[in-house]
């Protein structure tokens, strides 16, 4: 029993973040056999067929596992937000506006219904403890308010999510000198309780300890970049490419991080069936199992444990690779006017973002993945700029990364598949355009200064998320942020293919977008 605890890794705050650039991933483990032994195998996680299904399982309740590598025992998890209200919010609802997590959709007796959506509670079959896990619908689910009600929407963009800031304060807490095992066991034995939650004397001493060595070893060399990414990622979004370079640092890699932040919006993965790649800028490439599950091996996840459960992420990229989900705009179309729209449509922005009907008008999707190159669009560059000579060379140096996967450099963004575009807004590789509508604006009328009302009504005749300006000292309600285009990352320019239309095609274009 020992053994095991010994080999707690800590906690993985960031164990399912989006998938926008390639991370290391394991083609052997040179330890695998001395390993072995020492992995839990919860139950949900045994061998099972390959199937689109087992998939769905991982990417919305289970996740990748490894509750020893990439996860937390839940009584300590659970203590640390006890003894860090102001930095964990205090208690699970608490920690789950903070960091704009949604609440679970599972209702007791599921162990699921105990914490928010995204995350799992996991049972070691060695110890009888809970850990818990995370999965991709931390991030990849949403919850539309429409007039007819609030809907959760798998698979979706978290608007509101904040990772960074989840992984900065637990690296903060981590390096504080009252962190102990005294000191945070005493609570975690209160939270068992309280919880009626298995935390057996023999083991809690040994998991308490390895836990905390886990979580300060990884702090110390990536606490003061994790609170900058915190500070300069708004919610729903990442810097990807600076958060695979933190996690190389575990491999020996020191990448330093640019002057600008490469920011990112959490991608909706409706698209994923259509495409090759899962980044904004396709510098990812390699095995497709491997790309589906990459930010679980650079936030925790061991090689051992993805070699001896290679049918998980299998199964996860058959799931999206076969995404479907349903989801008709919810007011009226003007169908005369979808059907103008759709004629300026395809012959002013399908060769780009792909055709969604044949001849006959029946929906069928036609697609083609490319890279537009930056200088055509004029987009914001900073999410490629990321992508450095050094970031590359210390992705592609990793001996058990070769053969599987892969980082270049590409120069340009990728045109999305607008399945449900109607529905998506945040919008562009940032989410620097808040609505259709507002990427409707010319570029010298598109608002510099806005507030984002995430967490509100979605806007149904822009298409997209409300805003409004912001005054100089703009005091946002919660669900709201104050976005600023003049900072490098989020700059609102580029990408006025819609607005150089003329008015009425304009309008057909954003009708014709609601049958998508």
């Amino acid at each position: 029993m020992r053994r095991i605890a010994a080999f707690v890794l800590g906690v993985s705050a960031l164990s399912c973040a989006p998938q926008n650039a390639a991370a290391p991933q394991p083609a052997a483990a040179p330890k695998a056999k001395a390993e072995k032994e020492l992995i839990s195998e919860p139950a949900e996680y045994r061998q099972r067929p390959l199937s689109a299904a087992a998939g769905a399982l991982t990417f919305s309740k289970h996740g990748i596992g490894d509750p020893y590598g990439a996860g937390i025992a839940y009584p300590l998890w659970l203590a640390l937000l006890q003894a860090y209200p102001k930095e964990l919010g205090g208690s699970v609802e608490g920690f789950r506006k903070k960091f704009g997590f949604l609440k679970s959709p599972y209702a007791a007796p599921d162990p699921d219904a105990a914490v928010p959506l995204g995350f799992h509670l996991t049972v070691d079959p060695n110890t009888k403890v809970s850990f818990v896990v995370m999965n991709c619908a931390a991030c990849h689910a949403e919850v539309l308010r429409l007039p007819a009600g609030d809907k959760l929407v798998m698979g979706m963009g978290n608007k509101r999510v904040r990772m960074h800031a989840y992984d900065a304060a637990m690296m903060d807490i981590a390096l504080r000198p009252e962190l102990t095992a005294a000191n945070l066991g005493m609570v975690a034995v209160l939270q068992a309780r309280g919880k009626d939650t298995p935390w057996p004397p023999s083991v809690r001493q040994a998991i308490t300890d390895a836990t905390l060595q886990g979580l300060k070893k990884r702090a110390k060399p990536r606490a003061q970049d994790a609170a900058r990414l915190a500070t300069g990622a708004l919610p729903g979004r990442v810097a990807t490419i600076e958060g695979f370079s933190l996690a190389l640092r575990g491999y020996g890699k020191h990448v330093p991080l640019g002057k600008h932040l490469g920011v990112a919006k959490v991608p909706d993965v409706v698209g994923f069936p259509y495409r090759d790649t899962f980044s904004y800028d396709a510098s990812g490439i390699g095995a497709p199992s491997a790309l589906a599950a990459e930010a679980d091996f650079a936030f925790g996840v061991r090689p051992i444990w993805y070699e001896t459960h290679r049918h998980i992420g299998t199964s996860l990229f058959m799931y999206l690779r076969q995404f479907e989900r349903t989801l008709p705009y919810p007011g009226e179309i003007d169908e005369r006017r979808a059907r103008d729209g759709q004629n300026v449509f395809d012959a002013k922005c399908a060769r780009c973002h792909g055709h969604y009907s044949g001849p006959d008008g029946a929906r069928r999707i036609s697609y083609r993945e490319q890279v537009v190159s930056v200088k055509s669009v004029r987009t914001d560059p900073a999410r490629l700029d990321a992508v450095t000579p050094e970031f590359v060379a210390a992705a592609n140096s990793l001996d058990f990364a070769r053969g599987v996967t892969e980082v270049a450099p590409t120069g340009g963004y990728v045109p999305p598949v607008l399945i449900h575009v109607w529905a998506r807004g945040l919008f562009g590789h940032a989410g620097q355009w808040p609505s259709i509508a507002f990427m409707a604006l010319p570029e010298a009328e598109r608002p510099q200064r806005f507030v984002v009302e995430a967490g509100g009504a979605y806007d149904l005749a822009g298409l997209g998320t409300r805003y409004r300006a912001a005054t100089a000292e703009e005091q946002v309600e919660a669900g709201s942020y104050v976005q600023d285009a003049t900072v490098v990352g989020y700059g609102t320019q580029g990408h006025s293919y819609l607005a150089d239309l003329e008015p009425d095609a304009r309008t057909a274009v954003i009708e014709y977008l609601k049958t998508l």
